[in-house]
């Protein structure tokens, strides 16, 4: 005898075992049946509910959908690596350029060269202080700086133009 034959003798045994099993469950199930299509009758409603639910948590992985908005996602990638690339470039180019004409001008370089804001705004006011002080006391001229008027927009006259052409 050979493998096979242990193995169809195994299963024979097995089914015959099984047998009375089997048809307990199958008239078992034929019983219940009217009383399983009434339960899903009633669950009906409720089944519904959890297909819509299903349906909408998985409407973003259609591949109906996706179909549809390939286009617009191969076209925004490209426009973004093209972005990418052309925004490197351009920083590349103006780094060599500043490099190469020796603008590169940092914060440390004005403060070090000329005037700070601070110190222009301390000075300006100390001038204004001086000539305060010196247009208030009585005994000495007004300074011409203060007697001059103002010079503007506001105090300019508009000449109007008339018509005379038409």
């Amino acid at each position: 005898m050979t493998i096979y034959d242990y193995l169809a003798a195994t299963l024979a045994v097995l089914y015959y075992i099984l047998y009375p099993f089997v048809k307990l469950v199958q008239w078992l199930l034929i019983a219940l049946s009217p009383l399983w299509y009434g339960v899903r009758f009633m669950l009906l409603p409720l089944t519904h509910l959890g297909h819509v639910l299903l349906a909408t948590f998985l409407f973003p992985f259609q591949l109906q959908l996706l179909r549809n908005i390939e286009t617009i996602y191969i076209y925004l990638g490209i426009a973004g690596l093209v972005g990418f690339v052309a925004g490197g470039f351009i920083h590349l180019c103006f780094n060599f350029l500043s490099s190469a004409l020796n603008i590169n001008s940092t914060a440390g370089d004005t403060q070090k060269n000329g005037r700070t804001a601070v110190s222009y705004r301390a000075e300006r006011r100390k001038k204004k202080m001086l000539s305060l002080d010196y247009s208030l006391n009585p005994l000495l001229p007004k300074a011409e700086e203060a007697i001059q008027p103002q010079r503007g927009v506001l105090t300019q006259t508009i000449i109007e133009e008339e018509d005379s052409d038409f």
